[in-house]
């Protein structure tokens, strides 16, 4: 049988779609894994030698994460910084296999506790790569997935502080500059600004999975969401106005739950003031953000606002970030003055852009480059913060679980 008639060639742009991939460090290796895929006939599969690097590339390009993958540290002196770079690119439920040439119980046991499914050492033969993923397979069969992505409410303190400006402009510059798989989540069910703001049309999804959470599973999911791209997807509703929309208690939680294994972000717009579908979100986040602007009144709603979310059971980490979605006139709150009523601190200011932004909003395109200044810089800030400096809120991520034991950054 020709090998190369279901293990694709070698060439990373050229890789689309793959269920199974590896990249392995030498050319002994791949044949094993090569008779391993067509021994098991594994459809979808693409095979080669490279390195990290070529397995990074690939994983950029490709439509959407394969299924499982297996990635060869050996000879690396710096195995888990380099793992941690995977998992920046990787779906959360993507199983790994670790493949290197040291016999070291120590590392097998660390890589087993932070969510790597196994680690093979050198050299291979195809019965223990089959091991391997059977365990594999059977692990996400019983569903024990150690590895998540994050969950992030936005909520505004007062009507037109930019809540979803702020959170669909990060969401585009997350999954289209950061490579990021990112589910966007508009719980105004009759009808938010997010889909217009993107260029979408809803289809009611939101409403749709809400009220049958016990039907939830990946592929009825992935047909309900709206893609803008192939690393951006959206839950919304346009219900008609006066029409009553009830959620069951435990829905918002079982939605987010099974949307975290299969995104790096799932992002959460809230609207209005508390209730279940306000509790629930911000309960299952392990972040919340408040959007501010500069008044008296968004100072105290802030205020009230921390007040709510310090109170709740998770404790999720809580950031405030300080808006100007207004020309800034004479007689606004400045921002000393907000800094010192309200008692959290400013996590970061973003500056009044207005023709950028309403151009954007209305085209329903990315805003506007303005030589690295303006509101595109201040969200550029906010993502490399949010996924960068700022990881030690990711603890339920395999990639910061790597560099909190190891003592990386």
């Amino acid at each position: 049988m020709d090998v190369s008639s279901f293990i694709k060639p070698k060439g990373n742009s050229a890789v689309k779609i793959a269920e199974f991939l590896a990249v392995v460090a030498d050319k002994q290796s791949e044949e094993v894994v090569k008779t391993y895929v067509l021994d098991q006939l594994v459809p979808h599969s693409h095979v080669q030698v490279g390195s990290l690097d070529d397995m990074i590339e690939i994983l950029r390009n490709i439509e959407r994460s394969p299924s499982r993958l297996i990635v060869d540290i050996s000879g690396s002196t710096m195995a888990i910084s380099e793992l941690s770079r995977l998992a920046e690119v990787c779906e959360p439920s993507v199983r790994v296999v670790v493949v290197g040439d040291r016999n070291d119980v120590g590392l097998y046991r660390n890589l087993m506790q932070l969510g790597i499914q196994d680690y093979l050492v050198k050299p291979l033969t195809a019965e223990l790569i089959g091991r391997a993923l059977d365990t594999s397979r059977a692990a996400a069969n019983s569903g024990d997935n150690l590895r998540t992505g994050k969950v992030i409410s936005f909520i505004g303190t007062r009507g037109g502080a930019g809540v979803t400006t702020i959170a669909v402009n990060l969401a585009r510059f997350l999954a289209d500059v950061s490579h990021r798989r990112i589910a966007y989540v508009d719980f105004q069910q009759h009808g938010g600004t997010a889909n217009m703001m993107l260029g979408l049309n809803s289809n009611n999804g939101l409403t749709d999975l809400l009220q049958n959470v016990h039907r939830l599973d990946p592929q009825y999911i992935e047909r309900t969401l709206v893609g803008k791209s192939n690393r951006l997807f959206m839950l919304s509703s346009e219900v008609a106005y006066g029409t009553e929309v009830t959620v069951r208690p435990g829905a918002v939680k079982q939605l987010v739950d099974t949307l975290k294994h299969h995104f790096h972000y799932v992002l959460l717009d809230l609207p209005g003031r508390g209730g279940p579908v306000m509790n629930e979100a911000v309960d299952n986040s392990k972040l919340v953000y408040l959007v501010a602007e500069h008044s008296v009144h968004s100072a105290r709603e802030t205020m009230r606002l921390q007040r709510y979310v310090e109170s709740r059971p998770n404790e999720p980490d809580l950031m405030l970030l300080l808006n100007t979605p207004v020309d800034p006139v004479q007689g606004r709150v400045s921002a000393a003055d907000f800094r010192e009523a309200v008692s959290i601190s400013i996590s970061q200011e973003l500056p009044f852009d207005g023709k950028a932004l309403a151009h954007a909003e209305n085209l329903g395109e990315p805003i506007l480059e303005k030589g690295g200044a303006g509101f595109p810089a201040a969200i550029a800030q906010l993502a490399h913060t949010l996924s960068g400096s700022k990881e030690r809120v990711e603890a339920a991520t395999w990639s910061t679980r790597l560099r909190k034991m190891f003592g990386g950054r």
